[in-house]
């Protein structure tokens, strides 16, 4: 508690003399000192303890600071006075010491606050993933992985001194300065109204040649994370680039970020070594009023030699919090540019209204899935789907067909609620699907797409998601019960074998490792979007005799764009340009020769190019 008092109270100055000195880069923040005082009670509050010794630590390092000079004075008031030679060597001593305990103090402030600023921010980096994982997939449309990473990583980073020591040593050096002034007063009223006088000079200055250079630094993370979403989605699509030949394309992008992203970068900076540059200037003049002070005090005797000394030292020891305190305000300027940028993530909001509440379907239920009068579009006034309406019973198998296009997925994405429909309704039961709350309908809901995702670790931990209550008999006698216990006895370490993205795996064997999982959830509708369009004929047949043994006794819906896919369906759904071309049950329209599925079968035509 008395460390947060502590930091709102320097806060609060420093807001304050900003808002005297018409401070135009702190204007710049847009954000409410309510925010910082937000965020530091909250990623701190377990920290309370080791902030408060942190504190300890380093208003003893102040307090050694302070002693070290007066005992050089001493000893060289001593020698010029003709003391006993033991005071003098106890003199030695006690500063030896004394100087041996900063560096013992220094190391253990450094570990403390590097301890501080690590579990803070890996906690704000926490709250961003789940954040993120929370928004809909029209979040993800409109922002590339790359951008999302450097926000969640890079400007977290840039917090790290905030959270560590910042506010800790911003009120430590204050008492720094206050402490000189008040020694160097006892030595002379005169000494010390002058080095009063330079310190509000010195503050005077800072705060007035600060510019826009929170606008700097913000603009500077901005196209920090444009880069890092242009990298990333690029190398994410190197094999595409390649052989479409778009290299020079991609190059002459990647040039065009990099020379808007050089100017800015320099400006940000510069702007923070501007302070550098004329605190080096009023320190200059500084040394220079305590060298002809200092000089005209001891030849009128009025101070001892000892006491010019002290004066040069707190001097140089004065310029060090003064230094740091530019540093600070330029690290504050920084956290500011980030929290603005997390605290625009934080406030992004899902379009989506996720139930908590449970929606009262029972296992036992039988799950009928009802969608009626849907219209959806990704972009206004851009139709994807056209008044589709459909139900699939308990136990049947639905088969989606149409090109490229005719939104086929858009169908599986509107069933898993990655996006909610524009106009009509989706219903599980009966129970609409935006009263099913997230987590219930992921474990109602079994989504297979023909890009499977893997993780760099074991195949157990690929199956189960990192869920160590698992058991591995459970998983092997999965995997045997859906028939795939060949694939399993050819792994080289069994469910210890390690899965490398990118290599090592084939796709038939990723797509064999996505239906144990999809197995061990045991939903109650399987969505195959595609799942075996890449397969070569060996895998597909294991693949299908894996697929058959786990729609059995569940609803499924099979999208694809080949009739042999599929030939289980019971009922089938034709799509063209987002609307129901075809619609009934397999037989019949296998028997209606006006049916445009009839018509594809009759003709031996494997793609469905409606």
């Amino acid at each position: 508690m008395y460390q947060r008092e502590d930091a709102e109270l320097t806060l609060i100055c420093v807001y304050f003399y900003a808002e005297r000195s018409n401070l135009k880069g702190w204007d710049s923040m847009k954000l409410p000192l309510t925010q910082y005082i937000k965020l530091l009670s909250k990623y701190l509050k377990k920290a309370t303890g080791q902030i408060v010794l942190l504190a300890f630590i380093m208003g003893a390092i102040i307090i050694v600071q302070l002693i070290n000079p007066q005992i050089v004075s001493y000893f060289i008031d001593g020698i010029g006075q003709k003391m006993p030679t033991e005071s003098l060597i106890f003199a030695a001593v006690l500063f030896i010491l004394t100087a041996f305990l900063q560096q013992l103090l220094a190391v253990g402030s450094t570990y403390l606050s590097q301890n501080i600023g690590w579990k803070a921010t890996n906690k704000l980096r926490l709250d961003l993933v789940k954040h993120c994982l929370s928004l809909d997939m029209s979040y993800y449309k409109e922002h590339p992985s790359g951008e999302i990473v450097e926000r969640i990583d890079g400007d977290v980073a840039a917090l790290f001194n905030f959270f560590s020591k910042l506010l800790v040593s911003l009120i430590n050096n204050l008492f720094l300065m206050v402490g000189i002034i008040l020694l160097l007063t006892a030595e002379n009223l005169l000494v010390g109204a002058a080095f009063t006088l330079f310190t509000i000079i010195s503050f005077a200055v800072i705060f007035k040649t600060q510019g826009q250079a929170v606008g700097n630094f913000q603009k500077n993370r901005e196209i920090t994370a444009r880069f890092y979403g242009f990298l990333g989605e690029h190398i994410g699509s190197t094999e595409d680039i390649r052989s479409s030949g778009a290299g020079k394309y991609v190059m002459n992008r990647f040039y065009q970020i990099v020379q808007k992203w050089l100017p800015i970068t320099l400006k940000a900076h510069l702007s923070g070594y501007k302070i550098w540059i004329t605190l080096e200037g009023i320190f200059g003049v500084g040394n220079i009023m305590i060298f002809a002070l200092g000089g005209y005090l001891w030849y009128t005797d009025k101070i001892t030699l000892g006491v010019v000394y002290l004066m040069i030292n707190y001097l140089q020891l004065l310029e060090k919090p003064l230094e740091q305190l530019r540093e600070q305000l330029q690290d504050i300027q920084k956290a500011s540019a980030s929290m603005v940028r997390i605290n625009e993530l934080f406030e992004m909001k899902s379009a989506m209204n996720v139930k908590t509440e449970e929606s009262g379907i029972k296992p036992t239920d039988s799950f009928t899935v009802h969608i009626d009068q849907v219209n959806f579009e990704y972009e206004e006034k851009v139709p994807v789907l056209k008044n589709i309406t459909f139900d699939l019973p308990q136990g049947k198998i639905l088969g989606i067909l149409g090109h490229t296009g005719c939104g086929k997925t858009t169908v599986a994405r509107l069933l898993v609620r990655f996006y909610d429909p524009i106009s009509g309704e989706i219903r599980f039961h009966h129970t609409p699907l935006k009263d099913i709350p997230t987590k219930e309908l992921r474990n109602m809901v079994a989504y297979v797409t023909q890009d499977v995702q893997l993780f760099h670790a074991s195949v157990r931990d690929n199956i189960t998601f990192f869920n160590t209550e698992i058991a591995d008999s459970v998983i092997v006698e999965t995997i045997y019960r859906m028939g795939l216990g060949d694939w399993y006895d050819n792994l080289s370490d069994g469910l210890n074998t390690l899965v490398q993205p990118g290599g090592g795996m084939s796709s038939g064997e990723a797509q064999l490792l996505t239906l144990v999982r999809v197995f061990l959830k045991d939903p109650k509708l399987i969505i195959l979007d595609e799942a075996s369009s890449r397969l070569d004929p060996v895998t597909e047949k294991l693949v299908d005799r894996a697929f058959a043994k786990l729609m059995e006794g569940r609803s499924c819906i099979i999208i694809a764009h080949r009739l042999g896919t599929i030939q289980k369906a019971d009922d089938i759904l034709i799509l063209d340009k987002g609307a129901i071309l075809e619609y009934g049950s397999r037989r019949s329209l296998e028997d209606d020769t006006n049916s445009r599925f009839s018509e594809l079968l009759r003709c031996g035509i494997e793609e469905v190019l409606v």
